[in-house]
């Protein structure tokens, strides 16, 4: 295919610019992507054209100013991760039309680095590592294919040199794999700091998180569909199933006749528990990871008796555990829970749970009373509703009723429709018991998970987000009540079996394996974790010192001792697979250096003809056996005497050695025909 040799530099441009606006994702503003998808094109049919560079030098400098201006004044200006981003994808647009040398080359590279430390202030998941290092290798074939391109532009027809090309392609592909071990050396041996070095969190607007800290049934039905992961959790003692994962966020205790707020009276805190008593009763220990998102709140089965963080936070006195700020990095933390003993309700908690909208409508407030037409107990009042909630004429939807295009209120769900999500469910059960006398708060977090069998890891998703009711009873204390549909079946089916779990699906659950180490290796590395690696690894090798004779009982024994919190041991396999292929790599290019691998390669070739035997000179012989005229030989005989006696064999003689004997075969084959 001829093809000029200045397109390179276009395409691979264009691919640095294609991984950047995928690092950068939905930050780039349709205006921005389409000047760079319009730059791009000009730019590659400029090469093909030989029409480089498009427009003059003040036309363009006008063109990157005029940009520049714009991002300003349409993002705001204090704006400035959207601002810059919008500024850095238009600049690669402008620099696009005047790519022809490698100096154009290096300012493009300038950007598109730019533009992916501007993307990691916005995401720090393993796509974006792998991101990060194609766009490194695109850039630094272009910084060494570019020189060759300047200097044979004229030549050889001003051709595109594929085999040139794939050389250079191939060793900076070596190139970028051999640095990848140092680079995993220098991020293990530098000092980490306590703290980012920078902090800022993603704008409110790309949250999109399925948990809320109020009630507002008009707001979720968007939310709900949302599959991005809100954490991950290792539970311990492992949970029978995932319907009895009820993980809890906020407490909403007053109701103003449309949202439900969280407005905790002040109560007697007796939350906390030391070591002795957690071990004494029956406590889940979970170990949670908890995504990057403008929420302060921290989750945990019911109910958190004791948390270790190493970042400031508070408990509520209603049992809420709060971060004192939003994480901007993924936060780990490991909290106990326990059941709480009973306790009596005291007067401000009780107001508090009791507490109704003074507007409520009568019929609703008819509705409560006909649930204690039967009884005033509480036991009996609490089933009758639970009853009535989870009869055929309720429906679970995330759709409003056909009717009510602008939403329903909590009147329409009890009195008309019967068909709502979760929040539906919980407000509407929360204010029946109040009505009718029993204390009632409503709960919101997330109901649920899926099981990782790869890690032995929950995966719990914003669109697992959910709200459900507790409801206090003498001697029992607060009590779980969910009447939510889909909820209870899932509950029911859950409950009956110790085997049922909800699995990540099997094609994804070695990559989320693989993001999971990303974030324990790499982003999750703290001064205390670097610390205890190397204290690791320095009693591994004092082990290695004084061990002799080792057993296979020893060897088991060397095998624990490496840090499981790190999650090393499953690692193992893959890091020295990778190593492996870093020495064969290098071995492969330190022998294409000696003289003599290319000269047992020109044995190689010389045996497909028909010699017998590699002795010096016993080729000379061979020759004459060969039944071909003088002349055609002639090239062949020099270029093996070079290649195997002259001082320099290189691999460009070497590959002209390959095609002579190749055709010389061709010959042989059709003479003998």
């Amino acid at each position: 295919m001829n093809l000029p040799i200045r397109l390179a530099a276009p395409l691979l441009a264009a691919a640095m610019g294609s991984l950047l606006l995928l690092a950068l994702g939905r930050e780039v503003a349709v205006w921005a992507l389409l000047a760079w998808f319009l730059g791009s094109g000009l730019s590659i049919l400029g090469a093909l054209g030989r029409r480089l560079p498009w427009f003059g030098g003040r036309q363009r400098f006008f063109l990157a100013l005029v940009g520049v201006i714009a991002a300003a004044v349409v993002e705001g200006w204090g704006n400035w991760l959207p601002m810059l981003t919008q500024m850095v994808i238009w600049l690669l647009a402008v620099k696009a039309l005047e790519l022809r040398s490698q100096r154009d080359f290096y300012q493009m590279a300038a950007l598109t680095l730019l533009g992916l430390g501007i993307a990691a202030w916005l995401r720090v998941d393993l796509i974006f590592a792998f991101l990060l290092l194609a766009t490194l290798y695109f850039a630094l074939l272009g910084l060494m294919w570019q020189p060759l391109a300047d200097v044979n532009q004229g030549l050889a027809g001003n051709l595109f040199q594929w085999r040139d090309f794939a050389r250079i392609a191939g060793f900076t592909l070596g190139f970028v794999f051999l640095l990848l071990p140092l680079a995993a050396f220098f991020f293990f041996l530098l000092p980490r700091t306590p703290t980012p070095l920078w902090a800022w969190a993603p704008p409110a607007q790309h949250a999109r998180s399925g948990f809320s800290p109020e009630l507002a049934p008009d707001s979720v039905s968007q939310l709900a569909t949302d599959s991005a992961i809100a954490f991950r959790a290792q539970i311990t003692p492992p949970p029978s199933a995932a319907g009895s994962l009820y993980w809890v966020g906020a407490i909403l205790w007053r109701d103003d006749g449309r949202d439900w707020l969280p407005d905790p009276p002040k109560m007697k805190q007796g939350h906390g528990a030391d070591s002795a008593v957690l071990e004494a009763t029956a406590t889940s220990r979970q170990e949670i990871v908890l995504s990057p998102g403008s929420s302060r709140y921290l989750f945990a089965l019911p109910v958190p008796r004791r948390v270790e963080l190493g970042q400031s936070w508070h408990q509520e006195a209603d049992g809420v555990l709060r971060l004192d700020k939003a994480p901007d990095l993924p936060l780990r933390y490991m909290v106990w829970s326990s059941p709480a003993p009973p306790r009596p309700l005291s007067a401000a908690e009780r107001a508090a749970a009791l507490q109704v909208p003074a507007n409520t409508d009568p019929a609703i407030r008819a509705l409560a009373r006909s649930f204690t037409a039967g009884g005033s107990d509480s036991a009996a009042v609490v089933q009758r509703i639970m009853a009535w909630f989870h009869g055929s004429g309720f429906h679970y939807s995330l759709q409003s009723p056909a009717g009510y295009p602008d939403g329903q209120s909590m009147g329409d769900f009890l009195l008309r429709t019967h068909t709502g999500f979760c929040e539906f469910y919980a407000g509407g059960l929360a204010l029946l018991l109040r009505l009718d006398g029993i204390p009632a708060r409503v709960v919101t977090g997330y109901h649920g998970g899926e099981y990782n069998p790869v890690g032995h890891y929950w995966i719990i998703r914003q669109s697992m987000a959910h709200a459900w009711v507790q409801a206090w009873f003498p001697g029992r204390g607060w009590v779980r009540l969910d009447a939510t549909p889909a909820a209870a079946a899932a509950g029911s089916a859950g409950a009956g079996s110790n085997t049922t779990r909800d699995l990540v699906p099997a094609g994804q659950q070695w990559w989320d394996w693989l993001q999971w180490q990303w974030i324990n290796m790499v982003i999750d590395l703290t001064p205390a974790k670097q610390r205890a690696l190397w204290q690791q690894a320095g009693a591994q090798l004092a082990s290695v010192a004084h061990w002799h004779a080792p057993s296979l009982h020893a060897w088991k024994e060397q095998w624990k001792r490496w840090p499981s919190a790190l999650s090393f041991r499953p690692g193992l396999l893959p890091v020295a697979v990778l190593l492996l292929a870093f020495l064969g790599i290098g071995q492969h290019y330190w022998r294409r250096r000696q003289p003599a691998y290319w000269r047992r390669r020109a044995q190689r070739h010389l045996r497909r003809l028909g010699l017998g035997t590699g002795q010096p000179g016993a080729e000379v012989a061979f020759w004459s056996t060969l039944p071909l005229p003088a002349s055609t030989l002639q090239r062949l005989q020099d270029l093996y005497r070079e290649q195997r006696y002259g001082p320099a064999p290189t691999a460009v003689q070497d590959r002209q050695l390959a095609r002579h004997v190749r055709a010389l075969r061709g010959q042989l084959r059709h003479s003998l025909t």
